[in-house]
């Protein structure tokens, strides 16, 4: 009878150390990333100081250039994205929601770079405003269709009552290829943000127009860069999320408390760029980013109000776009 007890009351500590364990194994996540960017700087930071393994979340990340890193989300083979909020809505639109839980920056930091020979040709062009008129018959590379860079082009473009699809001559090209295109005379310049608008720089190119710099302020509020889970996902892993946001608290905290430490981090995810340009990219980087995740209402409703064209229905979009976000977990991922 006792053999019995003691071989049940093992069986019992088995069990119950099993259960302890498999409720301690972090919970697993992917995520997925438009581009290589200092911009996605709060992901890398989380991911390499621990900051997501520490908050009980095992994340995967992976890249898939612009719009496709959503569709990665829509399509269930992701869990999280960090884009713009403008994409996320252009595929509300089609039927194709996800759910925003955290704004990450709402300052646009897109720039536009032309060779030093287009710019020349253009020097008379001296406000954002002439040189945004004088972008009119010019070849320009973006990412990705209908991602954020040809979405801040478009902006721009309306400033001066351009058509940027029709007005300027596009060529799609990955970022890494950019400068190169540039260089080659394939085209007259391209949209993108840092650290490759800087590197173009550094190599001859002219900073034309700067979201960092301050031409056209108007465009912020902006949803730049938020954190985007698909569908549903946050009701069944309430906790991950929170989490997620919390973890990435922690990184935007370093950025604004400590960015040598958080510089030293990026250091290693861009070993291979040079250490002055990664500073650079840094420190703009940071002047630019909250110290830790915000509301969104107010970016997605001006998003709408600047970042879509005449032909979009508004009243509608900002109907839409407030079943495309939730604030709760802001301020609470701890």
């Amino acid at each position: 009878m006792l053999n019995k007890y003691l071989r049940d009351a093992a069986i019992g500590l088995v069990m119950a150390a099993a259960a302890l364990a498999a409720t301690a194994q972090p919970a697993k996540a992917k995520l997925v990333l438009p581009a290589v960017s200092i911009l996605f700087a709060p992901v890398y930071i989380a991911q390499d100081a621990g900051y997501f393994k520490d908050a009980g979340v095992d994340v995967e990340i992976s890249q898939l250039a612009g719009p496709a890193a959503l569709n990665a989300l829509i399509g269930g083979s992701s869990d999280f994205t960090t884009i713009a909020g403008l994409i996320q809505l252009r595929a509300a639109q089609r039927g194709q929601k996800t759910l925003a839980i955290a704004g990450l920056q709402e300052n646009a930091t897109t720039e536009i770079v032309l060779s030093a020979a287009t710019a020349e040709r253009l020097a008379s062009a001296k406000t954002p405003m002439d040189r945004a008129r004088a972008l009119k018959g010019l070849t320009l590379a973006v990412d990705a269709a209908n991602g954020l860079p040809h979405a801040y082009l478009r902006f721009v473009a309306r400033q001066a009552s351009i058509d940027a699809d029709r007005d300027i001559r596009l060529v799609f090209i990955a970022p890494p290829g950019m400068d190169a295109a540039l260089q080659k005379k394939e085209v007259d310049g391209f949209v993108f943000s840092s650290p490759f608008t800087l590197e173009a720089v550094r190599r001859g190119a002219h900073l034309w127009i700067s979201g960092p710099r301050g031409d056209f302020p108007e465009v912020n509020p902006t949803t730049y860069n938020v954190l985007v889970a698909r569908d549903g996902f946050c009701r069944s892993a309430t906790a991950t999320c929170r989490h997620m946001v919390g973890a990435l608290d922690r990184s935007l905290a370093l950025i604004a408390a400590e960015p040598q430490k958080a510089l030293a981090l990026l250091s290693k995810r861009f070993e291979k760029m040079d250490p002055e340009l990664l500073k650079q990219a840094f420190e703009s980087f940071q002047r630019n980013t909250p110290a830790r995740s915000m509301p969104m209402g107010t970016a997605f409703q001006h998003t709408v109000d600047v970042m879509f064209g005449p032909q979009d229905d508004k009243a509608a979009l900002k109907a839409l776009a407030k079943s495309l976000y939730t604030d709760d977990f802001v301020g609470s991922g701890k």
